[in-house]
C-alpha cells in the first residue's frame, strides 16, 4: 500500500495531524496530489448556497405611524429577494397590513454587503400575500435563481434566508417536511404550502426557500404558533403564475398591449389579442421575447416587469426570436380611454338596496326573482338581513369618483359578491367560499358613475365590504358620501 494517501488523510493533515496513517506511506515515485484545504474542507452545500444567494436576498424594514397617536412610530421588518436587475423586489404583503398597502411611513431594503434604498410600492395583493416593490439602485442588481417546486421531494434538504426580528441577513437549513399542506394566518389562508422544519421568526417572511442548487423554490410566508419548527412556504410554480395577475400592469396602468407569455420557461408569446397594440407590432405566437424597452428578458415574469411604467403612445422597442432568428419590432402601448361619467338626473345620498330570498351556490340571475322587500340605505349593510340565511341582495345607485384616473375596487365577501361599474363587471368574487377579497380595476372620469353590487349568502357566516382605491388615495371602503341614487 505505498499509495494509500486517501481523504481521511488529507483530513487528519488538515487538522494537524504529523503525517499519515500508520503503514500509509507515500509513494517515493509519484508526486501525491495536492491536499485540499481545511476551508474547503468545511465548504458545505449551505455555505455554497449562502455565498450563491447573498447579493439577491434583501432585508425590509417599514417605518409606520401609530394609528392612535402620530408621534408613536412601529418599525415593521421583513425579507425579500430581488426578483429583476432592475430594481424589483419580491415580499409578502402582510408587512404592509397595517396601511393596506399603502406607504405613507418609510419603506427602506437593505443589502447585506451594500447600503440601503428607499423603496416604492408597486403592486400588493393581499389575497395572495404578495408585494412588488421597485428601488432604484445605483448598480445592476443580482436577481434570484427562480427554480421549480414541482418534483420537491419530502426529506429534501432546504436553506432559509432572511432578516428575522430586523437583525440582519441569516441563514438556517432544514427538509421539506411535507407537500401540499394548507394553513391560515390573521391575514389570510394559504393552500398548498411547502412545510419544513428549517427555523424561521418574525421578518423572515418575504425570504427564500432555496434547494441545495441555489434555486429559490418557495417563498418563506408563515409558521405555526406556538410549534417548534413548522413552518411554511409559498410554491415557486404558484409565485411565477400569480405575478402577472398581481402585477396587473394594464389594468393597473390604463394601457392596452394585448400580448400573453408563457409563465414557466423562456418567455413564449401564447397570446395576441387582435386589433392589439402587440398584434400591429407583429408580434406572432410562437414568438419568444428577449428584450423589451431596455431591459433584457429571461422569463415570461420579466415581459411584465419590464412593461410597469409603460405610457399609452410611447413606442417600446421589443426583440423577439422567431425561426432561430432574432427580429426588432416596436410595440406602442396603446392608453385606455377613461369611461365617461353618467349623466345622473335628480339624485339624493344613499342606495337602492333589493332583498331576494332563496338558497343559491352563485349569485342568482335577479332578473327572473321576485324581490321580497325594496328600500334605502346609507351604504352596503344587511339590515334586517343581518344574521340570517339564505337571502341575496342587490345595492345600486351612482359611486362619485373625485379624479380622473384608473381606481381599484374591492368586495371581501362570505359568500359571494360582484362589483359592476356601468355595463362592465369590475369585481367577480363569486361561490360559497369564507370571507375574501377580490379585486379589478377601472379608468373613469370625474364624476358620478353606476353602480351595482351583487350579494349573496347561503348559511353560517356572512359579511360584505365593498371598497376602493384610486389615484393619491389609500384602499378604504367607499364613504356614503361618495354613494347617491335616483330621487323615488
Amino acid at each position: 500500500m505505498r499509495t494509500c494517501l486517501s481523504r481521511l488523510a488529507y483530513v487528519l493533515l488538515a487538522l494537524g495531524a504529523s503525517g499519515p496513517p500508520a503503514g500509509c506511506e507515500p509513494s517515493r515515485d509519484a508526486a501525491a496530489p495536492a491536499a485540499p484545504s481545511y476551508e474547503m474542507l468545511r465548504r458545505t452545500a449551505v455555505v455554497e448556497v449562502y455565498q450563491a444567494c447573498k447579493e439577491s436576498v434583501v432585508n425590509i424594514g417599514y417605518v409606520r405611524k401609530d394609528a392612535s397617536d402620530p408621534k408613536v412610530k412601529h418599525t415593521e421588518f421583513a425579507s425579500g429577494v430581488v426578483l429583476h436587475p432592475a430594481g424589483f423586489i419580491l415580499t409578502n404583503a402582510h408587512l404592509l397590513r397595517k396601511h393596506d398597502g399603502q406607504t405613507d411611513g418609510r419603506l427602506m431594503v437593505g443589502f447585506h454587503e451594500d447600503g440601503e434604498y428607499r423603496a416604492r410600492l408597486v403592486a400588493f395583493d393581499e389575497q395572495r400575500d404578495l408585494a412588488i416593490l421597485k428601488i432604484d439602485a445605483p448598480r445592476r442588481l443580482k436577481p434570484i435563481r427562480l427554480g421549480r417546486s414541482q418534483g420537491l421531494m419530502v426529506g429534501e434538504r432546504v436553506v432559509t434566508m432572511g432578516n428575522p426580528f430586523g437583525m440582519g441577513l441569516t441563514v438556517a437549513e432544514g427538509i421539506v417536511s411535507a407537500i401540499g399542506r394548507s394553513t391560515h394566518s390573521d391575514y389570510t389562508t394559504y393552500p398548498d404550502m411547502i412545510q419544513t422544519d428549517a427555523t424561521t421568526n418574525p421578518g423572515s417572511s418575504g425570504g427564500p426557500l432555496l434547494n441545495v442548487s441555489g434555486e429559490m423554490v418557495g417563498l418563506n410566508t408563515t409558521k405555526k404558533l406556538k410549534a417548534d419548527n413548522i413552518a411554511f412556504a409559498m410554491p415557486v410554480d404558484r409565485i411565477r403564475e400569480s405575478l402577472p395577475d398581481v402585477l396587473a400592469v394594464e389594468a393597473r396602468q390604463g394601457v392596452a398591449v394585448g400580448l400573453e407569455v408563457a409563465s414557466l420557461g423562456p418567455a413564449e408569446v401564447t397570446t395576441v389579442r387582435d386589433g392589439s397594440p402587440a398584434q400591429q407590432a407583429g408580434v406572432q405566437v410562437g414568438d419568444v421575447v428577449r428584450r423589451v424597452g431596455g431591459e433584457d428578458v429571461r422569463n415570461g415574469l420579466d415581459v411584465h416587469l419590464a412593461l410597469v411604467g409603460a405610457e399609452g403612445g410611447k413606442p417600446l422597442p421589443v426583440r423577439v426570436l422567431r425561426d432561430g432568428g432574432f427580429r426588432a419590432l416596436t410595440l406602442t402601448p396603446r392608453p385606455v380611454p377613461l369611461r365617461p361619467a353618467a349623466a345622473a338626473g335628480d339624485v339624493e345620498p344613499g342606495l337602492e338596496r333589493i332583498a331576494y330570498e332563496g338558497t343559491w351556490e352563485a349569485l342568482p340571475d335577479v332578473s327572473t326573482l321576485q324581490p321580497a322587500a325594496t328600500d334605502r340605505v346609507e351604504t352596503f349593510d344587511f339590515g334586517p338581513y343581518a344574521g340570517r340565511d339564505g337571502f341575496a341582495l342587490v345595492f345600486r345607485g351612482y359611486v362619485q369618483v373625485p379624479a380622473d384616473g384608473v381606481y381599484a375596487f374591492y368586495t371581501e365577501s362570505d359568500d359571494g359578491s360582484r362589483l359592476v361599474i356601468g355595463d362592465e363587471e369590475v369585481v367577480s368574487n363569486d361561490g360559497t367560499h369564507p370571507a375574501r377579497r377580490r379585486r379589478g380595476f377601472v379608468a373613469l372620469k370625474k364624476g358620478k358613475h353606476p353602480i351595482a353590487v351583487e350579494y349573496f349568502e347561503t348559511s353560517g357566516d356572512e359579511m360584505l365590504e365593498v371598497s376602493w382605491h384610486g389615484p393619491g388615495e389609500v384602499r378604504r371602503p367607499i364613504p356614503a358620501s361618495a354613494l347617491f341614487c335616483e330621487k323615488p
